[in-house]
């Protein structure tokens, strides 16, 4: 999908999903999943905290989550479960899986946009006209069966870098005083974690499991 088709897809996602923001309740994840995700560059932080600051001074979001700038990614995949719980060896899989998936891809550049929404979470859109984020995104999913949200995978799949969960009422973006726009940036994809998040009091104790540095 080249960038013009997905600005479109995002303009249509805000339209359908903005009305609603507020009206699902974010539900925390259950005591631990796993992640594939790729984190923002660092030299990114300030940005993404001059983005909050944007967004923060409104007194509708007030109660919530905000995700610190240093915890920002772009979630590539959630691992979910096989039973009631993984094993060592299913997560020895899953770490050769990814390395097998990942072994020969070159790093590449996607583009931040606007700020959208889904009716449980504010995020910073993500274009990526190399199609790559898809094309690692599918094998993935299709190496690794299980998956914490199968509805999200394949086709429905949106990367995306969230900012706020956890939104108690509706109608929180109506009016045109909310400004979404944001001045299209450009960053590079170097490194994708695999790793493990523990939740702790409604707090998410993430530990990277192998760090996998994509290709010059």
């Amino acid at each position: 999908m080249n960038l013009e088709n997905q600005q479109h897809a995002w303009e249509e996602n805000w339209k359908q999903n903005a009305p609603l923001f507020g009206s699902k309740q974010w539900v925390p994840d259950p005591n631990f999943l796993f992640f594939i995700e790729i984190p923002i560059p660092a030299k990114m932080r300030t940005e993404m905290e001059q983005v909050l600051e944007k967004l923060k001074f409104r007194e509708a979001f007030s109660q919530g989550h905000w995700i610190a700038p240093q915890r920002m990614h772009i979630t590539l995949a959630l691992p979910g479960r096989m039973g009631v719980h993984f094993q060592q060896n299913e997560v020895g899989f899953m770490e050769k899986t990814i390395e097998k998936i990942l072994e020969n891809v070159k790093s590449f550049e996607v583009r931040l946009g606007n700020v959208n929404c889904f009716p449980d979470a504010l995020f910073r859109e993500v274009l990526d006209e190399s199609g790559e984020l898809q094309r690692l995104h599918n094998k993935i999913c299709k190496a690794i069966p299980f998956s914490q949200n199968p509805e999200y995978r394949f086709e429905n799949y949106k990367p995306h870098i969230s900012l706020f969960y956890g939104a108690h009422h509706a109608d929180l973006l109506e009016g045109e005083s909310f400004d979404r726009q944001l001045k299209p940036t450009t960053i590079k994809v170097e490194k994708v974690f695999f790793g493990k998040a523990k939740n702790e009091h409604g707090e998410y104790e993430k530990h990277i499991l192998r760090e996998f540095l994509l290709k010059q």
